[in-house]
Protein backbone atom coordinates (compact mmCIF):
# COMPACT_ATOMS: atom_id res chain seq x y z
CA UNK A 1 0.00 0.00 0.00
CA UNK A 2 1.33 3.62 -0.94
CA UNK A 3 1.28 5.36 2.69
CA UNK A 4 1.62 8.88 0.30
CA UNK A 5 -1.41 8.22 -1.40
CA UNK A 6 -3.37 7.23 1.88
CA UNK A 7 -2.42 10.31 3.64
CA UNK A 8 -2.62 12.53 0.53
CA UNK A 9 -6.33 11.58 0.86
CA UNK A 10 -6.75 13.29 4.05
CA UNK A 11 -6.33 16.34 2.16
CA UNK A 12 -8.36 15.86 -0.94
CA UNK A 13 -9.22 12.95 -3.46
CA UNK A 14 -6.78 12.52 -6.89
CA UNK A 15 -7.54 14.43 -9.77
CA UNK A 16 -9.30 12.18 -11.32
CA UNK A 17 -11.47 10.94 -8.70
CA UNK A 18 -14.43 12.72 -6.29
CA UNK A 19 -14.36 12.45 -2.36
CA UNK A 20 -17.46 10.36 -3.15
CA UNK A 21 -15.59 7.30 -4.95
CA UNK A 22 -12.82 7.97 -2.60
CA UNK A 23 -15.62 7.47 0.30
CA UNK A 24 -16.78 4.28 -1.22
CA UNK A 25 -13.75 2.50 -1.76
CA UNK A 26 -12.37 3.08 1.56
CA UNK A 27 -15.38 2.01 3.41
CA UNK A 28 -15.31 -1.15 1.41
CA UNK A 29 -11.40 -1.47 2.18
CA UNK A 30 -12.15 -1.23 5.57
CA UNK A 31 -15.36 -3.14 5.62
CA UNK A 32 -12.98 -6.42 3.92
CA UNK A 33 -10.06 -5.91 6.07
CA UNK A 34 -11.59 -6.12 9.76
CA UNK A 35 -14.40 -8.85 8.42
CA UNK A 36 -11.09 -11.31 7.31
CA UNK A 37 -8.45 -10.52 10.62
CA UNK A 38 -12.02 -11.56 12.22
CA UNK A 39 -12.49 -14.65 10.06
CA UNK A 40 -9.88 -16.59 8.36
CA UNK A 41 -7.53 -13.39 7.74
CA UNK A 42 -7.13 -14.79 4.36
CA UNK A 43 -8.16 -11.49 2.44
CA UNK A 44 -6.68 -8.84 5.12
CA UNK A 45 -4.22 -6.52 2.79
CA UNK A 46 -3.55 -3.80 5.96
CA UNK A 47 -1.71 -4.14 9.16
CA UNK A 48 -1.48 -2.63 12.06
CA UNK A 49 0.54 0.40 10.50
CA UNK A 50 -0.96 1.57 7.92
CA UNK A 51 -4.62 0.80 8.94
CA UNK A 52 -4.62 3.78 11.61
CA UNK A 53 -3.56 5.73 8.38
CA UNK A 54 -6.70 4.53 6.24
CA UNK A 55 -9.21 5.08 9.37
CA UNK A 56 -7.91 9.02 9.82
CA UNK A 57 -8.51 9.15 5.32
CA UNK A 58 -11.81 7.81 6.09
CA UNK A 59 -12.50 10.10 8.48
CA UNK A 60 -11.28 13.62 6.41
CA UNK A 61 -13.27 12.37 3.36
CA UNK A 62 -16.89 11.18 5.18
CA UNK A 63 -16.25 14.65 6.82
CA UNK A 64 -15.82 16.65 3.56
CA UNK A 65 -19.00 14.53 2.24
CA UNK A 66 -20.45 16.54 5.51
CA UNK A 67 -21.43 12.81 6.24
CA UNK A 68 -20.55 11.45 10.66
CA UNK A 69 -17.50 9.12 10.28
CA UNK A 70 -18.22 6.08 12.65
CA UNK A 71 -16.69 5.94 16.02
CA UNK A 72 -14.45 3.67 16.43
CA UNK A 73 -13.97 1.99 19.40
CA UNK A 74 -10.25 -0.20 18.22
CA UNK A 75 -7.74 1.51 15.55
CA UNK A 76 -5.96 -1.73 14.82
CA UNK A 77 -6.26 -5.30 14.44
CA UNK A 78 -3.98 -6.56 17.42
CA UNK A 79 -2.71 -5.63 20.21
CA UNK A 80 -4.10 -3.33 23.37
CA UNK A 81 -6.59 -1.26 21.37
CA UNK A 82 -6.91 -3.64 18.51
CA UNK A 83 -10.49 -5.43 16.93
CA UNK A 84 -8.95 -9.28 18.56
CA UNK A 85 -8.85 -6.98 22.25
CA UNK A 86 -12.48 -5.57 21.53
CA UNK A 87 -13.87 -8.73 20.56
CA UNK A 88 -12.27 -10.80 23.34
CA UNK A 89 -13.62 -8.27 26.10
CA UNK A 90 -17.44 -8.28 23.96
CA UNK A 91 -18.73 -11.74 24.26
CA UNK A 92 -17.37 -12.79 20.26
CA UNK A 93 -14.99 -15.47 20.93
CA UNK A 94 -15.45 -18.63 18.80
CA UNK A 95 -18.24 -16.37 16.68
CA UNK A 96 -17.00 -15.53 13.50
CA UNK A 97 -20.59 -14.16 12.82
CA UNK A 98 -20.94 -11.91 15.43
CA UNK A 99 -17.43 -10.04 14.64
CA UNK A 100 -19.09 -9.76 10.76
CA UNK A 101 -22.07 -8.10 12.38
CA UNK A 102 -20.22 -6.02 14.67
CA UNK A 103 -18.01 -4.75 11.93
CA UNK A 104 -21.54 -4.51 9.84
CA UNK A 105 -22.76 -2.15 12.97
CA UNK A 106 -19.65 -0.16 12.49
CA UNK A 107 -19.62 0.53 8.88
CA UNK A 108 -23.12 -0.70 7.40
CA UNK A 109 -24.74 3.04 7.99
CA UNK A 110 -21.56 5.14 6.23
CA UNK A 111 -21.84 2.55 3.25
CA UNK A 112 -25.95 3.17 3.03
CA UNK A 113 -25.01 6.88 3.28
CA UNK A 114 -22.76 6.75 0.59
CA UNK A 115 -24.89 4.64 -1.46
CA UNK A 116 -28.27 7.50 -1.16
CA UNK A 117 -25.30 10.92 -2.10
CA UNK A 118 -24.29 8.26 -4.90
CA UNK A 119 -28.07 7.92 -6.20
CA UNK A 120 -28.09 12.15 -5.66
CA UNK A 121 -25.23 12.25 -7.76
CA UNK A 122 -27.02 10.36 -10.75
CA UNK A 123 -30.06 11.70 -10.80
CA UNK A 124 -28.03 14.53 -10.97
CA UNK A 125 -26.00 13.94 -14.02
CA UNK A 126 -28.53 12.36 -15.82
CA UNK A 127 -32.04 13.19 -14.59
CA UNK A 128 -32.35 16.43 -13.03
CA UNK A 129 -29.44 18.19 -14.04
CA UNK A 130 -27.20 20.70 -11.47
CA UNK A 131 -29.45 21.28 -8.03
CA UNK A 132 -26.64 23.99 -7.00
CA UNK A 133 -25.78 27.44 -7.64
CA UNK A 134 -23.56 28.53 -10.89
CA UNK A 135 -19.75 28.96 -9.57
CA UNK A 136 -16.74 30.43 -11.11
CA UNK A 137 -13.80 29.26 -9.58
CA UNK A 138 -11.21 31.79 -10.21
CA UNK A 139 -7.52 30.92 -9.05
CA UNK A 140 -4.85 33.42 -9.02
CA UNK A 141 -3.00 33.42 -5.60
CA UNK A 142 -0.79 36.31 -4.36
CA UNK A 143 2.05 33.54 -2.70
CA UNK A 144 1.44 30.06 -1.99
CA UNK A 145 -0.97 28.44 -4.67
CA UNK A 146 -3.94 26.94 -2.75
CA UNK A 147 -5.12 23.74 -2.36
CA UNK A 148 -8.75 23.41 -2.77
CA UNK A 149 -11.01 20.40 -2.04
CA UNK A 150 -14.89 19.55 -3.16
CA UNK A 151 -16.56 20.09 -0.03
CA UNK A 152 -20.28 19.00 -1.04
CA UNK A 153 -19.80 16.91 -4.60
CA UNK A 154 -24.16 17.34 -4.78
CA UNK A 155 -23.63 21.28 -5.06
CA UNK A 156 -20.03 21.51 -6.28
CA UNK A 157 -19.13 23.84 -2.95
CA UNK A 158 -15.66 24.00 -2.61
CA UNK A 159 -13.29 24.85 0.18
CA UNK A 160 -9.52 26.13 0.02
CA UNK A 161 -8.26 23.72 2.81
CA UNK A 162 -4.13 25.34 2.66
CA UNK A 163 -3.26 28.33 1.72
CA UNK A 164 -6.26 30.64 2.16
CA UNK A 165 -4.74 33.75 3.82
CA UNK A 166 -3.39 34.39 0.15
CA UNK A 167 -6.85 34.01 -1.45
CA UNK A 168 -8.87 36.65 -2.99
CA UNK A 169 -12.61 35.53 -2.46
CA UNK A 170 -15.66 36.50 -3.72
CA UNK A 171 -19.18 35.19 -2.93
CA UNK A 172 -21.62 37.87 -4.83
CA UNK A 173 -22.94 36.62 -7.67
CA UNK A 174 -22.20 37.19 -11.05
CA UNK A 175 -23.37 40.25 -13.15
CA UNK A 176 -23.99 40.36 -17.04
CA UNK A 177 -22.00 43.55 -16.77
CA UNK A 178 -18.42 43.68 -16.73
CA UNK A 179 -16.68 44.03 -13.42
CA UNK A 180 -13.07 45.10 -12.50
CA UNK A 181 -11.40 44.74 -9.65
CA UNK A 182 -10.72 48.23 -7.64
CA UNK A 183 -7.48 49.22 -5.90
CA UNK A 184 -9.74 49.33 -2.31
CA UNK A 185 -10.50 45.59 -3.05
CA UNK A 186 -14.03 46.55 -4.50
CA UNK A 187 -15.52 44.84 -6.71
CA UNK A 188 -16.99 48.00 -9.31
CA UNK A 189 -19.18 47.12 -12.16
CA UNK A 190 -17.98 49.15 -15.55
CA UNK A 191 -21.02 51.65 -16.86
CA UNK A 192 -22.01 51.12 -20.26
CA UNK A 193 -21.04 54.24 -22.41
CA UNK A 194 -24.27 56.05 -22.19
CA UNK A 195 -26.46 56.36 -25.83
CA UNK A 196 -26.50 59.88 -26.97
CA UNK A 197 -29.50 61.47 -27.03
CA UNK A 198 -31.58 62.28 -29.91
CA UNK A 199 -30.36 65.67 -30.30
CA UNK A 200 -27.29 64.86 -30.39
CA UNK A 201 -27.52 62.62 -33.60
CA UNK A 202 -28.80 65.52 -35.85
Amino acid sequence: MDVEVIESLRFGPPADRTDLEVAIALTRLLHNNFVSHGTDSKSRHLDDENVPLVIQAHRAVLERLALKPPAWPFRTFDGPRGFGTYWRDNDMRGSWQARRDCIEQMLGPTRDALEDLQELEHERRFSKGPSGTFKNLISAADGAKPQIVLRDTVNNDVEIVRHADTCLVFTIPCRRTRTHLASDGRLVDDQPPARPRREECR
